[in-house]
């Protein structure tokens, strides 16, 4: 329970406009560090003498550095303030960053961008934040909106990455979200709002607890198995396109850019999402969300073969449409746990999650240069099609609640 007056605080942040978008603003800049690297994979292995059936690493490294923020830095929501933990983590973003910009060797590469994704993390410990004050007749469309601008950034992170490293190196790109997190510091020590939560418990046992809290939430558990597949095969897509499209399609690190660019289209499917659910369609939801991105894996081989460009593009507008989609639908799930206990929940949701999304980036990029596009489009599609056949095997009672 929240004493008065932090009660007060909290409500007067709920009625303050700016909070959604600083909250979107500052988890969208700290996410879309998770992905700079992801198509410029083949340079920044190039330059630092990384194998190409290895160069999946480059993305990976990050991506199990935030998940092993996610849970033992995210937990910390549900015990520490949350201003000055988001504030702490930021400063070692920078610090991350900075290490990324100047490494001249693969273990500093890998050591620094494992150590960015650890406090990258921060933005896990916003969204839930934002949750928390939102009114849950309200959440769905909140949540809804600022996730679409967290996955814009995601989307848009791929080609802004190729856009500069096009013009002036790969390393550029670390030096500028440098200068970004540092301005967005200032704002949060200016507008957000200090929340204090009222748990109180040992750290260890507050780890230990995730698992006892998440064992008790038996829908959360079947959205992250849900989220985990599908988060793997969104990675090992565009872990693996960008050689693709270099090595089949000649194209330059520029116009492999405006390809991520139109694959960032996908971000209109979030808000929709987020009605959808605020409806009671979150089932029916993702189970065209998984048909989709099968579909669009199977279509991606004969595209790929016809060289199509412009088809290839539609099928990545509709991967990342259907990702945007089925993480909407599990986040707002899973953030609809009690206050005392969303942290933690919230925690182990997303270490599982970009943990499977490491995963996937090594196999997209292995399973490209051992057997080509075709068996990492076919593993994709497999992905898809097995999590529309989970939730077939939903409990009737919850099907029938989210139609």
């Amino acid at each position: 329970m929240m004493n008065g007056d932090q009660k007060e605080k909290t409500d007067n942040a709920s009625h303050d406009p700016w909070i959604p978008p600083i909250i979107g603003l500052c988890a969208a800049i700290l996410i879309a560090n998770l992905y700079y690297a992801q198509p410029l994979v083949k340079d920044i292995a190039a330059d630092l003498g990384l194998e190409q059936g290895l160069a999946g690493s480059v993305v990976s490294a990050i991506q199990f550095g935030y998940g092993a923020g996610l849970f033992f830095l995210v937990p910390l929501a549900d015990f520490v303030e949350n201003r000055k933990l988001v504030l702490c983590c930021g400063l070692l973003v920078l610090v991350g960053l900075v290490t990324l910009a100047s490494a001249q060797s693969t273990i500093v590469f890998l050591a620094g961008a494992a150590f960015t994704g650890v406090f990258a993390s921060a933005a896990q410990i916003l969204l839930p934040f934002l949750a928390r004050i939102t009114a849950s007749r309200q959440r769905g469309r909140i949540i809804g909106a600022v996730m679409a601008g967290v996955l814009a950034a995601v989307m848009l992170a791929r080609p802004f990455a190729l856009f500069v490293s096009a013009a002036f190196g790969w390393r550029a790109i670390f030096w500028f979200s440098f200068a970004a997190i540092a301005i967005l510091g200032i704002v949060l020590v200016l507008r957000l709002p200090r929340s204090k939560p009222q748990a109180t418990m040992p750290y260890g046992k507050a780890l230990r607890s995730m698992f006892v809290l998440f064992a008790s939430e038996r829908e959360v558990q079947r959205r992250t198995l849900y989220q985990a597949i599908l988060f793997a095969a969104f990675m090992m897509f565009w872990a693996a396109i960008p050689i693709m499209l270099a090595e089949r399609f000649g194209l330059s690190l520029a116009l492999i850019g405006v390809f991520a660019l139109v694959g960032a289209g996908g971000v209109i499917a979030a808000p929709i999402a987020g009605w959808l659910a605020d409806h009671g369609y979150t089932w029916k939801g993702t189970m065209i969300s998984s048909i989709v991105l099968a579909a669009a894996f199977l279509g991606s081989i004969w595209t790929a073969d016809a060289k199509l460009i412009a088809l290839l593009a539609l099928f990545a507008v509709l991967i990342d449409g259907a990702i945007q989609a089925s993480q909407t639908f599990s986040r707002i799930v899973v953030l609809n746990v009690s206050d005392e206990v969303r942290g933690r929940v919230n925690a182990l949701y997303m270490t599982i999650v970009y943990f499977a999304g490491a995963v996937g980036s090594i196999i997209g990029v292995w399973t490209y240069v051992r057997f080509g596009w075709q068996s990492t489009a076919l593993i994709g599609a497999a992905m898809g099609i097995s999590v529309a056949l989970l939730l077939t095997m939903e409990p009737r009672g919850e099907k029938r609640a989210h139609r």
